[in-house]
């Protein structure tokens, strides 16, 4: 006589992420709700994994449920099984998506890690092509609107606009390089020479704001039209900037004094086109941006 060895069990999935979910939520209806199933489904497939394990999972205390000790030994794995079944979809689905997704960035934000996040999201969506343009805040506004952007990474503007998402809120910073004669202009509260971008720019207007409130002189010694454009006048002591905390090469430095006034933090984040949001390559490398920039 043949001795065959028992096939091993196989934990159904679907009854797994309905028992995780209910533990979760604190609630097996609320958990029907949230997976679109009826109360009677998710408790089919709770009695299903208790077959399937052998085991109690839940008991009832008062009107609740609880985990058993074999329960909880279960919802440990079961989040590491469910983890690992969606990363394994989300990446066969990365392979396969194409399509493609005209991008803006912001000035400040073109150069560094989100170049790097963009590459990354390049190598996992091979048949996905990308269309970027590094552009001032409110060209690209502008090119939202129009269609001709499908999403852009922007500093929020006052009053906030429609389809904008917050990200993250950043420092600003008055920056120089320490010559004698800009801190004797500083010390001597003389009219600031300012380094700025040209208009329009949300950090030259706010550099200007904060100094006439506090009613310091200052005049435009040096404008230009690109961010790579004002290191090398700050370095050269043209004058001092208003900048971000983004990217700020290392011989720059922040001014530490009274005598300026001090300054709020910025925000920024994604300007989305509305009518193409919904497309789902589009989603997902708005979520990607969302998870690493948070």
């Amino acid at each position: 006589m043949n001795d065959y060895t028992k096939p091993p069990t196989n934990l159904d999935l679907d009854a797994l992420r309905a028992f995780v979910k209910g533990i979760e939520l604190g609630s097996y209806q609320l958990a029907a709700q949230h997976l679109c199933r009826s109360p009677a489904a998710i408790s089919a497939q709770l009695k299903k994994l208790e077959q399937q394990t052998g085991c109690q999972l839940l008991r009832k205390q008062g009107r609740l449920l609880e985990l058993t000790p074999s329960g909880e030994l279960l919802l440990s794995h079961a989040k590491n099984m469910l983890a690992l079944n969606d990363t394994v979809l989300l990446k066969l689905h990365q392979t396969q998506a194409s399509g493609v997704i005209r991008f803006g960035l912001q000035e400040d934000f073109a150069e560094g890690t989100l170049q790097q996040l963009i590459a990354q999201f390049m190598l996992q969506h091979p048949n996905v092509q990308f269309q970027i343009r590094v552009d001032r805040n409110l060209n690209l506004i502008d090119k939202v609107q129009k269609q001709e952007l499908d999403l852009a990474l922007i500093w929020q503007q006052k009053p906030v606009i429609e389809n904008f998402h917050e990200l993250k809120s950043v420092e600003t910073k008055w920056l120089f390089c320490p010559h004698p004669h800009i801190l004797q202009i500083i010390e001597n509260r003389a009219s600031i020479p300012l380094v700025v971008l040209q208009q329009p720019c949300i950090l030259r207007q706010m550099a200007i704001e904060v100094l006439e409130q506090k009613g310091i002189a200052w005049h435009i010694a040096y404008e230009c039209n690109s961010v790579q454009g004002l290191w090398p006048a700050i370095r050269a002591g043209i004058g001092i900037s208003l900048r971000s905390c983004f990217q700020i090469p290392l011989d720059i430095q922040t001014i530490e004094t009274d005598v300026l006034p001090e300054l709020e933090t910025l925000n920024f984040g994604l300007y989305f086109n509305s009518t193409t949001q919904s497309v789902h390559i589009i989603q997902q490398f708005q979520q990607y941006i969302e998870q690493h920039l948070r």
